[in-house]
C-alpha cells in the first residue's frame, strides 16, 4: 500500500467509474462526496485508504481527492494529485484563530462560583467544520470543574483568511487555554496553589459538568490531580525552576445529537479472520488496538487474525476518524462481532466457518445543542488530564508530568506515544509556532513555521489513572486529542511565576524560545 503524510490521492478509471486511493480520515465521506460530484450511481466509486500517516484533523476536509477523481474519470487515465508542502501551508485548513473574553469567579476559599465567556472564531473563507469546532470550544470552556453558573456565547465569522478546520483538540485547545489561565490567576488571588485550586473544584462522579452532563462512573479528573501532587509540591520547593499546572477535558465521540455509529465485520477466509472496518488509522495505533480487541473477544491466536485496510467495497462504514471516537465506537463494534464469532467457534472450527461474516455495531444517542433537558447527555464519554510543566531559569521547558484518565489503556506503548506527541504539539502551540498572514495570504514556509526541534523536547513522564467500571470498549476512552490541550496553559503559568507577565496570546511573547530564535 501507499503511504502519504501530505494531502495526496491516486485515481484509477475502473468499471465505468473510478477507484481512488486516498490519505483521508474517512473513506465514506470521500465516497459520498465523489459519487455526488461525478453524478455516478451507487457503487461506481471505490475508495481505498493508503497508510494515512498523521492526520491531526486536517485530513477530514476534501483537498485533492475530487481533482484526481474528476481528471481520471474524464481522461480515463490514472491520475495522481499531490499538494506540495507550500501549497498545503497556503490553502489547507488550519486551527481556528479565536478571540476569547472570559470572566471566572470564586469565593474566598477558592470554590468556583460562575464563569462568563465570549468566543469569536475566524473560520476563514469556508465554513468547513467551523460550527462543530465552535461547539466544542463552548461546551468545554468551563473545564472539568463544578460551577454554580455558566454563560457562554460563541460566534464564528467568515473572513478572507485561509479556512479554519479540524485540528487536534478541535476548539478545546483555545478555550482551555483561557479557562486554565484564569484558574491559575484566581488561585494566586485566593492565596492557594494552582494544584490546590483544582483539587477543590474538580468535578466528581454524579456532579454536573459545566455543559450540564452528569459526570459518569468513569470520571477520574480528581485522580489525575492527586497523581501529580507529590511531584508538583516537590518541584515547587526548588529555587532553580518554575512550575506550571493545568487540567483539561475532551469528549470522545461526535455527540451533540449527531448520529454516531461504529461498525465492524469479521470475515473468515481460508482459516484466517479478517478484521474489516472503515475506521482510519492516523498514527494513533488503531489497527493494533482492534487487533488486540479481536484476540480478546474471540480467544483466537494472533496468527489467526488479519487487519484489512479501509475499503468502501469491503469494509462497513464506521465513520470518520475524528473526535477521539474510533477506539470507543469501532472498538465496541469489534468486541460485539468478536463475541459472535467466539460463540460460533464453540461448535465449529475456522475452516468450517470459511466464508462466514460476523457483524458488530455500536451506536450512541446523545442530546443536541440547546436541548431543554436539565442534564443533557452531550457525549458518550470524556477523557481528563492534569499536566505539570517545569521550566528552568532561562524559561526552557525541561520536564513535563502528564497524568491522564483515558479509561482502560488497551496498548500502553501507543497511549504513551499519543501523550508524548500531544505534549510536544501543545508546547509548540504555546511558544514557537506562528502563522502570520498579510491580506489573507500566509507569510511562512515550512522552515519558518516555528516547529520544535528534537533538541527542544523535554523529558516527558506519563501516568495513567482511571476510576473505571465501564464495560464499553473494555473501558477505553479516547486520548488522541486531549493529549495536545493542557500543556500550553501550564507553560503560561510557569512563565508567569518566572517573570510576573500574564500572557494572553499564543504563541507567547518574550520567552526563551523567541530569544533563542533571534
Amino acid at each position: 500500500m501507499l503511504s502519504w503524510s501530505l494531502e495526496a490521492a491516486v485515481a484509477i478509471p475502473e468499471d465505468g467509474g473510478v477507484r481512488v486511493i486516498t490519505s483521508g480520515q474517512g473513506i465514506f465521506d470521500e465516497y459520498r462526496e465523489l459519487t455526488d460530484m461525478l453524478g455516478l450511481e451507487e457503487g461506481k466509486v471505490r475508495i481505498q485508504s493508503a497508510y494515512v500517516g498523521g492526520g491531526f484533523g486536517g485530513k477530514e476536509d476534501m483537498s485533492v481527492q475530487h481533482h484526481a477523481a474528476l481528471m481520471a474519470y474524464l481522461s480515463q487515465k490514472p491520475v495522481k494529485v499531490l499538494l506540495s508542502r507550500q501549497e498545503s501551508i497556503n490553502v489547507h485548513p488550519k486551527r481556528h484563530a479565536m478571540w476569547i473574553t472570559m470572566k471566572v469567579g470564586c469565593d474566598e476559599n477558592g470554590k468556583l462560583q460562575g464563569m462568563k465567556a465570549e468566543i469569536i472564531s475566524d473560520t476563514g473563507a469556508y465554513s468547513s467544520l467551523g460550527g462543530p469546532v465552535l461547539q466544542r470550544a463552548c461546551t468545554h470552556a468551563g473545564g472539568p470543574y463544578s460551577f454554580t453558573d455558566v454563560d457562554i456565547e460563541g460566534r464564528a465569522y467568515f473572513t478572507n483568511n485561509p479556512p479554519g478546520g479540524a485540528f487536534r483538540g478541535f476548539g478545546v485547545t483555545q478555550s482551555c487555554f483561557a479557562m486554565e489561565s484564569c484558574i491559575n490567576d484566581l488561585a494566586e488571588q485566593v492565596g492557594i496553589s494552582g494544584w490546590e485550586m483544582r483539587k477543590r473544584n474538580a468535578v466528581r462522579i454524579g456532579e454536573s459538568l459545566p455543559n450540564g452532563q452528569i459526570a459518569d462512573e468513569g470520571t477520574s479528573i480528581y485522580e489525575t490531580i492527586m497523581a501529580v501532587e507529590d511531584y508538583y509540591k516537590e518541584m515547587s520547593k526548588r529555587d532553580d525552576v518554575y512550575v506550571g499546572i493545568a487540567c483539561a477535558m475532551k469528549n470522545a465521540g461526535l455527540g451533540v445529537g449527531v448520529p454516531d455509529i461504529g461498525r465492524c465485520k469479521l470475515a473468515v477466509i481460508d482459516g484466517k479472520v479478517h478484521i474489516r472496518t472503515s475506521a482510519g488509522a492516523i498514527g494513533q495505533g488503531l489497527q493494533t488496538i482492534i487487533y488486540q480487541m479481536t484476540i480478546n473477544s474471540t480467544g483466537l491466536k494472533p496468527e489467526d487474525i488479519v487487519v484489512d485496510h479501509p475499503d468502501s467495497l469491503l469494509t462497513p462504514d464506521s465513520g470518520t476518524t475524528t473526535a477521539s471516537r474510533q477506539t470507543v465506537f469501532t472498538g465496541e463494534a469489534v468486541k460485539a462481532a468478536g463475541n459472535k464469532l467466539r460463540e460460533a467457534l464453540k461448535t465449529k472450527t475456522l475452516d468450517e466457518l470459511n466464508g462466514e461474516i460476523f457483524y458488530g455495531e455500536y451506536s450512541f444517542d446523545s442530546d443536541p445543542m440547546g436541548s431543554p433537558k436539565p442534564n443533557p447527555v452531550s457525549h458518550v464519554a470524556y477523557g481528563y488530564a492534569t499536566e505539570v510543566v517545569v521550566i528552568d531559569r532561562e524559561g526552557k521547558v525541561i520536564e513535563v508530568l502528564a497524568s491522564h484518565d483515558s479509561g482502560t489503556i488497551i496498548n500502553p506503548t501507543t497511549a504513551e506515544g499519543q501523550v508524548e506527541g500531544g505534549v510536544l504539539m501543545s508546547m509548540g502551540y504555546a511558544v514557537t509556532e506562528d502563522f502570520p498572514l498579510l491580506n489573507g495570504i500566509p507569510q511562512v514556509k515550512y522552515g519558518t513555521l516555528g516547529l520544535l526541534r528534537a533538541t527542544d523536547a523535554p523529558e516527558i513522564k506519563v501516568i495513567f489513572k482511571a476510576n473505571n467500571d465501564v464495560d464499553l470498549a473494555y473501558g477505553a476512552k479516547g486520548i488522541g486529542e486531549i493529549a495536545a490541550i493542557p500543556a500550553a496553559p501550564a507553560i503560561q503559568n510557569a512563565y508567569y511565576k518566572k517573570d510576573g507577565i500574564f500572557r494572553t496570546k499564543l504563541p507567547m511573547e518574550d520567552t526563551f524560545y523567541k530569544k533563542a530564535k533571534k
